[in-house]
């Protein structure tokens, strides 16, 4: 029988214990479907492989009859915490969390990893919230997009980074896939991306919606290389993104994610070209 330490972290589709004296498992909530624990711990231990900065991924053991994956345990606070307590940092921390995705992009290609728009198109079939139009469209927006051949973590945000004794640490790798950078840093600035002024995000929690501004506009700044002079993809991008992030229901509010949607897909879209507003 595996025993468990104490509660460490809670998030919507996990819970993560200490485990040992220097590991911690971590157990999906009874909804997370049954294989996404080994799925998650393949993608992680492909991307340490290569030189990501990711906690090793020890073991898969059950938890109350579930996988559950254990991982070595970091010692540090979440960037995102460290925002919250000190947002002074926000300018360095932005630029260690940009920096941090950047390495990602440049890693090489595990061949473990699934492929984004395939990925995408799964989870666009899936969200309940559109309609078989919004579906249909969204995927021929996505058909349309460039490739790319990248490694993107899918879920990048403040707290998802470990800020430990040497650097940076990224976790939650289970939406990692090959694809577009473009692709990755749209995701990222939908995760922080204020809602109408408010913060209502499960995985930012304790945010205020000018912290979230202030942060949003910060990081699409440090991208402004890859965000600038294409406006055209980078609402498409926004598009699909927002119409797979759906499929994710974990978002309360998720009016936000259909006008992303809508707004390209409408028949006099004019596209995002310098758009940096929220």
């Amino acid at each position: 029988m595996i025993r468990i330490g104490q509660l460490v972290a809670s998030g919507r589709t996990s819970e993560v214990f200490a485990y040992g004296g220097d590991s911690v498992v971590k157990v999906p909530r009874p909804h997370v479907p049954a294989h996404w624990a080994r799925l998650e711990a393949r993608f992680t231990a492909a991307v340490r492989r290569i030189g990501a900065p990711t906690p090793e991924v020890r073991d898969v053991v059950q938890v109350d009859g579930r996988d559950s994956i254990v991982f070595e345990r970091i010692v540090g606070q979440s960037m995102w915490d460290r925002l919250l307590a000190r947002p002074d940092e926000l300018g360095s921390l932005v630029g260690e969390l940009v920096s941090v995705q950047r390495r990602i992009h440049r890693l090489g290609l595990p061949e473990e990893l699934p492929d984004l728009v395939g990925r995408m198109r799964s989870k666009i079939g899936n969200a309940r919230l559109l309609t078989d139009d919004d579906r249909r469209q969204a995927c021929a927006l996505l058909d349309g997009l460039p490739r790319g051949a990248a490694v993107l973590h899918g879920d990048l945000h403040p707290g998802n980074v470990l800020l430990s004794r040497t650097g940076p640490i990224v976790i939650d790798w289970f939406d990692v896939a090959i694809g577009h950078p473009m692709a990755d840093v749209v995701r990222s600035s939908i995760l922080i991306r204020p809602a109408n002024g408010r913060a209502e995000f499960v995985h930012l929690a304790g945010a205020t919606g000018d912290l979230l501004t202030t942060l949003y506009h910060a990081y699409r700044r440090q991208f402004s290389d890859l965000l600038e002079g294409d406006g055209d993809t980078q609402a498409t991008w926004l598009a699909v993104v927002a119409a797979s992030r759906l499929s994710e229901g974990a978002e309360a509010d998720t009016s936000g994610l259909l006008e992303l949607l809508r707004e390209r897909t409408s028949p006099n879209s004019p596209g995002l070209a310098g758009d940096d507003g929220p």
